[in-house]
């Protein structure tokens, strides 16, 4: 091998080269650089949830991801991770492999029978809509890049079968919904924090601090559909609102962003979860005038939301995104009430979760995912 080129691999055959180095390689040297696929997949009668997420770190020469399904108020989380060279091209670890069947169109998500959980699944998922970018989250903190992060998202529906202790449940594609993402770029949150440097409020939870990353579908009574979409980050003054991206999606891919977007969300005082509300949102009209249009949302059952700590996302157990595990680690559990609210108090990011819901406007009827954290007094926030 020549000392400056990586080596080969599978991507390499193809005409789509970037850089003056193989995909073994990416352009950046930061060791936050993520590539990461996430989905979130739901009964429409919120009977049954199924979450899954695979990150490669080139950076770090470390894949991983994570796998589960929430009943009720319990969650069975899977969490997996290997070295990543030589195997770089192969999106499998452990037990969960993911795989494009059409781009775009069809993706496969599985599960294999393991010594974590008595948990598995072989799902396919089927996009209703096309992949939707949402704004550049770009983040600068001391002088630093913390955040450079491009990521498209996409409606859609599933079909297979989740084993749960040895019993078997269908899959069909009229009763489930569900969203995925890819992302990539500089990420926080990746690996532990360097310790010998000044301490950062890059990505600290303050206390007063809120965000809502919201995805959804909707269908008009002629059949035709699109999306509400958005992400807010926002502290109170004088750090103020730190980003906002915020679209309507059309199914033919026009896509109107929103000029200001006010939700009005309910969440119950016991851990926050979201129960309903309005989301107002403002859009460019004609000349200088412009148009409101509000969303109503409420959850589709009191119980579910898979908890995203336990899959990584921020400390969980020693653990976290992008992390040297050694050359092969599985583990898992289950927690059984996921609402406890000791759970909350004895960590905030256990706030977050993919939160089903239904989602209105008009006569126009969908479904949509809500990610969360509400902490201090907001107006736009009450607690029941």
């Amino acid at each position: 091998m020549v000392p400056t080129i990586s080596p080969l691999i599978g991507a390499d055959e193809f005409l789509n080269h970037q850089t003056a180095n193989t995909f073994a390689s990416v352009g950046e040297v930061d060791h936050g650089w993520t590539e990461k696929v996430w989905f979130m997949l739901a009964r429409k009668d919120g009977q049954l949830q199924a979450s899954f997420g695979l990150g490669k770190y080139t950076n770090r020469n470390v894949i991983d991801g994570f796998a589960g399904v929430q009943c009720g108020t319990e969650q069975r989380t899977i969490r997996a991770s290997r070295v990543l060279n030589p195997r770089i091209d192969e999106t499998a670890v452990g037990p969960l492999k993911y795989e494009v069947i059409e781009p775009y169109k069809k993706l496969r998500i599985s599960l294999a029978e393991n010594t974590a959980q008595p948990i598995k699944y072989d799902l396919v998922w089927t996009s209703t809509m096309p992949a939707f970018f949402e704004g550049r989250d770009l983040a600068i903190h001391s002088g630093r890049k913390t955040s450079d992060v491009v990521r498209y998202h996409q409606s859609g529906t599933v079909s297979g079968w989740i084993e749960i202790d040895g019993v078997r449940h269908e899959v069909k594609p009229d009763e489930w919904f569900g969203f995925r993402d890819h992302s990539w770029g500089v990420r926080e949150h990746v690996g532990a924090d360097p310790a010998d440097l000044p301490p950062s409020k890059s990505g600290k939870i303050d206390n007063d601090y809120q965000f809502n990353w919201f995805v959804s579908q909707l269908t008009r009574p002629d059949g035709s559909k699109y999306e509400l979409a958005y992400y807010f980050r926002e502290f109170k003054e004088p750090r103020g609102l730190e980003w906002f991206t915020g679209f309507i999606n059309e199914e033919n891919g026009k896509q109107t962003q929103i000029l200001q977007l006010y939700p009005e969300i309910t969440y119950r005082e016991s851990d926050h979860a979201v129960m309903g509300g309005k989301i107002y949102c403002l859009l460019r009209g004609e000349g200088r005038r412009t148009t409101e249009r509000v969303f109503e949302i409420e959850a589709i059952d009191s119980d579910m939301g898979f908890r995203l700590n336990p899959a990584m996302y921020g400390p969980w157990k020693g653990q976290i995104h992008g992390a040297y595990m050694g050359e092969e680690f599985l583990d898992g559990e289950c927690v059984d009430d996921v609402n406890d609210p000791e759970k909350l108090a004895g960590n905030r990011r256990w706030e977050i979760r993919d939160r089903p819901l239904r989602i209105r406007e008009g006569d126009n009827h969908g479904f949509a995912d809500v990610e969360s954290i509400v902490i201090g007094n907001w107006p736009s926030a009450t607690f029941v």
